[in-house]
């Protein structure tokens, strides 16, 4: 495993993540302003709708990045060229039917959720929904191909001037075409990535062509069969937000729908901040499964301490600062934002702290748990949201997607650990308790804040408060951990490296 390149891409993926939080802001910034919270919601509700139709991608963005990255370390051009046409091939092809086929589908959900003054315009969307997430699923695979390389660092290169083009593009378009306008920018958006992904695959792999014609029955069944765990895992991820909005419709209003959306997007990216630096190892893992076995299992413990000692406080500041964030981002304190965002942060903790276990099984290749704790999160949501949200509404049902989260986030890292013999303590330090502890301290404050019964003053005094505990209880800890300076130093040494 290469240290250097894995840096680079964690980093450049880090820096991916945090361009595409600035454009979020200022885009939801600039609709508020523009159409408003309710169109927000719509839009919203029709993306989760049309994701619906990404259960048909087979999962072979995850086997491209597998097998590219397999026959790179065995040394197999021709069977990496394969790889790659037949996965393009394949999906372009199948998503195209199955898309057309779901339209229908589609369609009657939106006349199930939408209230029915807005179901006309929902409908009117709802193709150019369908057409990007098409767009999406070719380019994951097309991007897939870059990740086995481990070129990440040239995908990201790609993805942050295309979140700024989205960003331009709605500017340019929304003012006069309201939704429709924010879905032709999505539509373009989402065909730049594709053309320029497929032109730098193509000009870091010669042996490609500049279009894919090569279709490889023994590729396909090959992906087929590892991508099938994959595409399980996807279909459970992917009907997690489809369904938490539909009812959060169903049982709340547009506008808790909207501010929800706002509050998933903030949270998702910022998660993604760290996630992406992580995720940089599923190719580097395939590749020491091949070669280096043995030193999997320390790789992990320590990509796990880093991960938790940046994840816990992290988001425990996110929570504690949502409601300046929600007075800077929405104009005023929205109460339905920053509780949405408070739950979602922590049940997103709990998905990040698994996270190492489950992108070390998407290496080597052992999917069976990964795929059994999505299916949880996905069957209990379903029931929690539903049933939560009869008894205490739109609340309920978010209170139930947390819940939900974090059974199924608990499955995988629990798991990874029976099945690797690695005992849990193994990986806690009493500095790493005192991170915790003081983290904790700070979301229960904030918790608590949210009850009328304790607090009756205004909401922003008490959240400065909180932001104050917070700083005073995790930052001594935070810099005396011994990750710090080694953070502090790796980083340090790289950027003096580089320049």
């Amino acid at each position: 495993m290469e240290k250097d390149r894995v840096f680079a891409n964690a980093t450049t993926s880090m820096i991916q993540v945090s361009v595409n939080v600035v454009v979020l802001f200022f885009l939801y910034r600039f609709l508020l302003g523009t159409i408003g919270v309710a169109k927000v919601g719509i839009w919203s509700v029709v993306l989760a709708t049309a994701s619906f139709g990404s259960v048909g991608h087979l999962g072979f963005s995850g086997s491209v990045v597998k097998f590219v990255a397999k026959y790179l370390a065995l040394q197999q051009d021709e069977a990496v060229s394969r790889i790659i046409q037949t996965a393009t091939l394949s999906i372009a092809v199948f998503m195209g039917i199955f898309l057309v086929v779901v339209y229908p589908f589609a369609a009657w959900i939106l006349g199930l959720v939408m209230p029915k003054g807005a179901f006309a315009e929902a409908c009117s969307l709802l193709p150019y929904a369908l057409l990007t997430l098409w767009l999406n699923v070719v380019g994951m695979v097309v991007h897939a191909g870059l990740e086995g390389h481990q070129r990440i660092k040239e995908k990201n290169a790609l993805l942050m001037p295309g979140a700024l083009f989205l960003l331009f593009v709605s500017f340019l378009l929304v003012p006069s075409h309201g939704l429709t306008g924010l879905a032709y920018a999505y539509v373009a958006q989402s065909g730049l990535l594709v053309v320029g992904g497929w032109f730098l695959l193509k000009s870091r792999f010669s042996l490609l062509p500049w279009f894919p014609h090569r279709w490889d029955y023994s590729s396909f069944r090959e992906m087929l069969t590892y991508g099938a765990s994959v595409q399980v895992i996807s279909i459970s991820q992917l009907v997690l937000e489809p369904v938490t909005k539909a009812l959060l419709t169903k049982f709340g209003d547009l506008a808790m729908t909207g501010f929800y959306d706002m509050a998933s997007r903030m949270i998702m990216n910022l998660r993604w901040l760290l996630v992406s630096a992580i995720h940089v190892l599923v190719p580097a893992v395939a590749d020491l499964q091949e070669k280096k076995p043995e030193v999997i299992r320390s790789i992990y413990k320590e990509s796990y301490g880093v991960m938790s000692f940046i994840a816990i406080p992290f988001f425990s500041l996110i929570v504690v600062f949502s409601p300046f964030i929600s007075v800077i981002w929405i104009g005023g304190y929205e109460e339905a934002f920053v509780t949405f965002s408070g739950l979602l942060a922590l049940g997103w903790l709990f998905n990040i702290l698994s996270t190492p276990a489950y992108v070390f099984n998407l290496g080597i290749g052992t999917l069976r748990w990964n795929v059994i704790g999505y299916g949880v999160t996905a069957l209990l949501n379903l029931a929690l949201s539903f049933l939560l949200g009869r008894l205490w509404g739109g609340y309920g049902v978010v209170v139930g997607y947390l819940i939900s989260l974090i059974t199924g986030s608990l499955i995988i890292f629990l798991s990874y650990h029976a099945e690797n013999r690695i005992p849990v303590g193994e990986l806690v330090s009493k500095k790493d308790l005192a991170v915790v502890v003081a983290s904790a301290l700070a979301l229960l404050l904030f918790f608590l804040e949210r009850s009328p019964l304790l607090f009756e003053t205004d909401s922003l005094s008490v959240a400065g408060v909180t932001v104050l505990v917070f700083l005073a209880l995790t930052i001594r800890p935070i810099w005396v951990h011994p990750l710090r300076k080694r953070l502090t130093g790796w980083i340090v040494y790289e950027v003096l490296k580089a320049g």
